[in-house]
């Protein structure tokens, strides 16, 4: 019994040694050059000078074809208003830091990108497009701004400049 399985354990040495040795083989791929077959070349017949169609592109009251349709906002311009500092800044570079209601009409405080600080009220002109102040409530100023749109109508929309996240809110 002894001898059977001192035969067996070392058959199973001898196995298992030998398997150590032989590496596995890596499979190649033989890369073969692909035959792309020539087409005939076209010619293009040139049309003289005299023939071709002569067309001239007038544009008038039309707008520009290459212009983005999103990208085209140009604000209201009068020559006898005025700007103010607020007008020289966007509305996201605008700052909101403290909002007052209480006696009287409401009012907010803005720090611009020059480190001034202005204080709003209903009806003043703030942002590059001559926006005007709506409102003021107790979390953000109601601003609406009008520019013109890629036809040249006069559209108007309504934005706000909210207070951040105070800590521990």
């Amino acid at each position: 019994m002894m001898r059977i399985l001192l035969l067996l354990l070392s058959l199973g040495l001898v196995v298992s040694l030998s398997a150590c040795d032989e590496k596995p083989r890596k499979k190649t791929r033989v890369v073969r050059p692909r035959v792309v077959a020539k087409r005939p070349v076209k010619t293009v017949k040139k049309v003289p000078e005299s023939n071709r169609p002569k067309f001239a592109y007038v544009a008038g009251e039309r707008r520009d074809p290459f212009t983005s349709l999103l990208a085209v906002r140009k604000p209201l311009k009068s020559d006898l208003e005025l700007e103010t500092p607020l007008q020289k800044f966007g509305l996201k570079e605008l700052k909101l830091t403290a909002i007052i209601i209480g006696k009287g009409e409401p009012r907010a405080m803005v720090i611009a990108p020059d480190n001034k600080a202005y204080i709003l009220s209903a009806g003043i002109k703030i942002g590059r497009n001559r926006g005007v102040i709506n409102e003021i409530t107790k979390d953000e100023v109601i601003v609406e701004e009008s520019f013109r749109d890629f036809s040249g109508g006069v559209r108007t929309e309504i934005k706000s400049i909210t207070l951040p996240n105070r800590e521990g809110e």
